[in-house]
């Protein structure tokens, strides 16, 4: 089937990043690979890749997904005949020339008409014909399918070089990279090298310029910016990956103008917000068609899966355990305990009785004190979420164990902030790495955030406002951040805190899912462990 789709970029929905107008039209051909050889078979469009699944049974139709998936066709299509290669050269000829006029202007000017020869400055300057296609940015509700349509897209995306991956591990891999770069830039020329004058020496641009060597196509997952450091670094590192000609897909809670909401010096950062709308493709998971559909009328597919329908719902898992008093407490440990011997029965290797030390970005490792083999094993919350632990460790953990055990989860609020946002990485770790989860928790996965310390303060500190339910909205959403009314909170911290309740919808989600049985039984059969 050719799909051919006629596209003008004078329009606000142009699919292109390009100042002269033209119109193009593009149709479904084979894809290429790196090399430009033609590729067996034909691109799929995620609108079909969907309704296969539709027709398998293996999901329900939903139209706000073949919305997104229509759009996603579009922008697939306009990567048949792009050639990224062909626009770096084109971009490297232009920079060489403007390069060489920088030369020339300082030199002097009883030398101007030699150096002309010399340079060729009075030639036709270079020009960049190549259009780059933009990229696409969906966000929404959780659990709408942002994700699935992004696998999709990337699955089917008609080039070779592409990555997919999710927010935390792009992140974690750039703070490894910088970290190598300047390292090895400090060996060579000393710490006068790291004075960032120009471009040149700026390792977050030469980080950029490395990666849209390898990739063509760059897709990331749960898109967030919590802080001013990566915010800086964001704005930089994409910046140069578009002027690169790189495409980047990506998936979020939140809209372009609302990220990094609250921050500090959130002024640095708007620019990025700018280019991110200029070359991507901005769509929201609602249905425009329906003026009483907001985010909160949209269905989340994570907890239809589980069998549980509505937000707010007092079910939880099969393997989510509650502790709400000494009685179901004991219950609960010892419903982990069986379980635990039960994984240890049924796979009869030697049990870790040293702790295995996992390894870590930055040459660190983490140690793991309760595990058997590499299927299950079993931490407290202290253990994981209130000790200087990161995404690169729960992913270390997340990757090598298939069973993940997790004890006495307390209730989550803005007292500690640091305790809710190291948790919610945990959680989307270990369902980047589909894990199997089992929990104990004083409450169930929707009740667990509760937007305000549940600890009284005393008569010392009341004349301290504190942050109160009157600051969330019904479905917990914070409506707004009073310096005075933040209990201490560093203002630098206040867009990670205003992210909480988003991205707490996300993970009490994901924890729904990941401790169902229908999860247990997918993944395990999967991993052949059932």
């Amino acid at each position: 089937m050719i799909i051919a789709v006629t596209l003008m970029c004078r329009t606000s929905s142009s699919f292109f990043i390009e100042f002269g107008c033209k119109r193009l039209r593009y149709a479904a051909v084979p894809s290429r690979d790196a090399s430009g050889s033609t590729a067996s078979t034909l691109w799929k469009g995620v609108a079909s890749a969907i309704q296969d699944e539709v027709d398998g049974g293996r999901l329900l139709f939903d139209p706000l997904q073949q919305q997104a998936a229509k759009k996603l066709n579009r922008v697939q299509s306009t990567l048949v005949s792009y050639k990224h290669s062909l626009y770096k050269q084109q971009l490297q000829l232009v920079e060489d020339h403007h390069k060489k006029q920088q030369l020339q202007e300082g030199k002097q000017q009883d030398d101007t008409i030699q150096k002309n020869k010399e340079l060729n400055i009075n030639d036709e300057p270079p020009s960049i014909s190549m259009q780059v296609p933009r990229g696409f940015y969906i966000h929404g509700r959780v659990g709408t399918g942002k994700s699935m349509m992004l696998n999709l897209f990337y699955e089917h995306a008609p080039t070779q070089k592409k990555r997919r991956l999710h927010f935390h591990s792009f992140l974690q891999e750039i703070h490894q990279r910088i970290h190598v770069l300047n390292k090895q830039l400090l060996d060579e020329h000393g710490r006068s090298f790291h004075v960032d004058t120009n471009r040149s020496r700026n390792p977050i641009l030469r980080i950029a310029q490395q990666v849209s060597e390898e990739v063509t196509l760059l897709c990331i997952d749960e898109f967030q910016v919590t802080d001013i450091a990566d915010a800086m670094i964001l704005a930089q590192f994409f910046g140069e990956l578009w002027r690169q000609g790189v495409i980047v897909a990506a998936t979020s809670n939140r809209p372009p103008d609302a990220l990094y909401e609250g921050g500090l010096n959130r002024e640095y950062f708007l620019p990025f917000i700018e280019l991110l709308k200029k070359y991507c493709l901005v769509h929201h998971m609602v249905d425009r068609d329906n003026a009483g559909c907001t985010d909160k009328t949209s269905i989340d597919y994570r907890r239809v899966r589980s069998g549980f329908n509505s937000d707010e719902s007092k079910n939880h898992g099969n393997y989510f355990h509650l502790t709400t008093n000494s009685e179901n407490e004991g219950q609960a440990s010892q419903e982990l305990d069986r379980l635990f011997l039960h994984y240890q029965k049924m796979h009869p290797t030697k049990t870790n009785e040293q702790p295995m030390h996992l390894q870590v970005n930055f040459k660190r490792t983490i140690a793991v004190h309760r595990s058997h083999s590499d299927i299950i094993a079993r931490f407290t919350f202290e253990e994981l979420c209130t000790t200087e632990l990161g995404s690169s460790d729960y992913s270390a953990i997340a990757n090598h164990f298939q069973i993940i055990m997790l004890e006495n989860i307390p209730h989550l609020n803005l007292k500690y902030p640091d305790r809710a946002r190291r948790f919610i990485t945990l959680i989307d770790e270990l369902y980047e790495a589909e894990c199997c989860l089992v929990c104990s928790a004083v409450d169930v996965p929707d009740q667990l955030f509760i937007g305000n310390s549940t600890e009284e303060e005393g008569s010392a500190d009341s004349n301290k406002s504190t942050t109160t339910k009157n600051d969330f909205s019904p479905d917990g959403t914070m409506l707004a951040v009073d310096v005075a009314q933040s209990r201490g909170t560093a203002l630098s911290s206040l867009a990670s805190v205003r992210e909480l309740s988003f991205a707490f919808r996300r993970a009490a989600s994901r924890v729904l899912e990941m401790s169902s049985q229908s999860w247990w039984d997918e993944k395990l059969e999967s991993k052949s462990l059932s």
